[in-house]
């Protein structure tokens, strides 16, 4: 816990020297930064937040929400695993443990301290998927057709 501290620290204070000094930093993509699995294998959660206008704020500003953001996310240390604030786009992205509800839990704490944050994208429904009519395989829907063609057939 206390390397996921650290490392979140880190961050936040590399985020912060570069909104003071104003300077843009070119990083890798995304995907191959932010961690995929766990030692055992297993998927993490992810979700990302669009942030409308923080691109345009003040240094002020955009210090302001990073301190949000660290505010929000400090208590749940142990099941997050990599935060990233992407100030140009707006956007920011947390990868997390698979734990049943934290995707929603996180994702309502931070909109109680940045209401504008919009959820565009996350790895769980707020609405169950209504059951679908159980469809028939291809191979059945196959059977079905080549019977009605050889009964007009004869």
């Amino acid at each position: 816990m206390a390397a996921k501290s650290a490392e979140l620290n880190r961050l936040a204070l590399r985020e912060a020297k570069a909104l003071q000094t104003g300077a843009l930093h070119s990083a890798s993509p995304l995907w191959t930064r932010a961690p995929r699995r766990d030692d055992q294998g297993r998927a993490y959660g992810d979700f990302m937040l669009l942030i409308p206008g923080l691109k345009q704020q003040s240094a002020a500003g955009k210090q302001a929400c990073l301190i949000e953001v660290q505010r929000c996310l400090k208590p749940y240390d142990d099941s997050i695993v990599y935060v990233d604030l992407n100030i140009k786009l707006s956007l920011l992205w947390v990868s997390h443990k698979p734990q049943p509800g934290i995707a929603a839990t996180l994702i309502r704490t931070i909109q109680q301290a940045l209401p504008h944050a919009r959820v565009i994208a996350a790895d769980f429904n707020i609405q169950p998927e209504p059951e679908r009519p159980a469809q028939r395989n291809w191979l059945q829907f196959f059977g079905l057709r080549l019977k009605t063609t050889l009964k007009r057939l004869r």
